[in-house]
Order: C-alpha cells, then sequence, then structure tokens
C-alpha cells in the first residue's frame, strides 16, 4: 500500500518512520529543509496534492503541536493546512485520512475520579490548539459526508518515549501513549477495512483510564501492549 506520513520530523513522526517503511510504499511530507520526499508548507495544497498522488492513505501528523498565537501559528499550519490536506486528498483521490487529533479536544472537561472520556459526548477543547484539533475532526466528517472520503481521527493521549521524565507526573502516566502502541495503533487505522468516520482515543495501558480505549478496540481491533506500571516502576529503579 502506497502511505502519505506528512510532519515526519515531528514529536510522534521519527517513531512510525521505520515501522511504516517495513510494511507500506511510504512516502513522506515536510518542511522544506527536512529532507523528506516531498517538502512544502501546510499553507500550500500543490505540493501536498503532488505528495498524495498515486496514494492510497495518507496520515496526517504536521501541525503546529501545541499550543502557539493563533492567527500567526494555528492558522496557517492547524486550520488552513488540515483543509488543504483534506481537499488535496479529495482531488487525488486518496480513499482515507487518519487525523492525529488530540486529547486537548476534551481537556476542558473536568470528571475528577468519573468515568472515562469516550468520544459521544460533545468536544470541550482546554486550548485554542484543542480547539483545531476539534475542526479537523469536524471537517473530516464534512469531507466524508459530502465526498465520501474516509477519515479516522486519533485522540493522542501523552506521547512520551518510555525513558520520559515526565512519566513521573500524574497526568502524564493516566494519558500515556507509547511509540511502539501509537505505530501499532495508526497501522491499524490505516488498515481496517470498512470505516467510513470514526474519532478513536490512543493510550497505552494508564494508571487509570481517562480517555476510553472502546472505540479503538471495537472499531480497529486495537489493544495497548505497553503498561505505563512497568516503566514507571524501571524508572523507579534508574
Amino acid at each position: 500500500m502506497k502511505v502519505l506520513l506528512t510532519g515526519p520530523s515531528g514529536r510522534i513522526g521519527p517513531h512510525l518512520v521505520a515501522p511504516f517503511r517495513e510494511v507500506y510504499d511510504l512516502q513522506t511530507f515536510d518542511l522544506i529543509g527536512n529532507g523528506a520526499d516531498f517538502e512544502g508548507n501546510l499553507s500550500q495544497i500543490e505540493p501536498l496534492r503532488a505528495a498524495m498522488r498515486g496514494c492510497e492513505v495518507a496520515v496526517h501528523l504536521a501541525a503546529t503541536s501545541d499550543e502557539a498565537p493563533f492567527v500567526e501559528k494555528l492558522v496557517p499550519n492547524n486550520v488552513v493546512g488540515v483543509y488543504n490536506v483534506l481537499e488535496a486528498a479529495r482531488l487525488e483521490a486518496v480513499r482515507r485520512v487518519v487525523f492525529a487529533s488530540s486529547v486537548q479536544a476534551v481537556s476542558g472537561n473536568t470528571r475528577g475520579q468519573g468515568a472515562p472520556f469516550d468520544n459521544q459526548e460533545a468536544p470541550r477543547p482546554g486550548t485554542l490548539y484543542g480547539a483545531t484539533k476539534i475542526l479537523g475532526e469536524t471537517m473530516g466528517r464534512w469531507y466524508h459526508d459530502k465526498h465520501g472520503l474516509e477519515f479516522i481521527a486519533i485522540r493522542i493521549g501523552a506521547f512520551q518515549p518510555p525513558d520520559s521524565p515526565l512519566l513521573e507526573k500524574t497526568w502524564c502516566r493516566e494519558l500515556w501513549l507509547s511509540p511502539r502502541d501509537a505505530a501499532a495503533l495508526f497501522r491499524a487505522a490505516i488498515e481496517t477495512p470498512d470505516i467510513g468516520y470514526a474519532i478513536v482515543n490512543g493510550t497505552s495501558k494508564t494508571v487509570r483510564e481517562r480517555l476510553s480505549l472502546q472505540s479503538a478496540r471495537e472499531i480497529l481491533g486495537w489493544e495497548p501492549q505497553d503498561d505505563v506500571h512497568e516503566v514507571s516502576r524501571s524508572l523507579g529503579e534508574n
């Protein structure tokens, strides 16, 4: 399968390139100077069209990856950029877009020790960055309904390598997504057949399930393998 990965040099991308190359005909798209197969800005659609030509699935990671000035950073990369990715996919007959969303789409909710967040309730962003992720999910809904583009959003928890000192923080242990689990989850989102539109959450085995993994289990047949208890124990020993 020919797959496009945007943002291979970002926070998550470097952990996906090698496992993807083992199983896909992988193309990459990144900012100019980062050594990807195709280079350009998300605010320009033509380089994205060139990168998607002949691809069956596009995995869209590239974005301003956290809170930033809205007009100067978030709008060109996370608003215009998502539109350009979806429109390029439509124009180049890409079958499916897998979109890296975020826990920040729902982090404005507060529940204490209550039930985990599922994907049936209205989103409530905790940041403007999270609001751009909700817009991406909503645009994906429109492109699916209007044009038949398959779209899967993965609301990523707290992506960190296993040796990250952030895993000493309670909030990180409750939302952790390991590189190995992320690669397996994105592969499931690429390969699972007959998905029109879906939103799933992505974490590893955490101290408690703040983000419900029910949709990932039911829709993608995916189960995390890495356990934050084991990682935390290793950090404590070190």
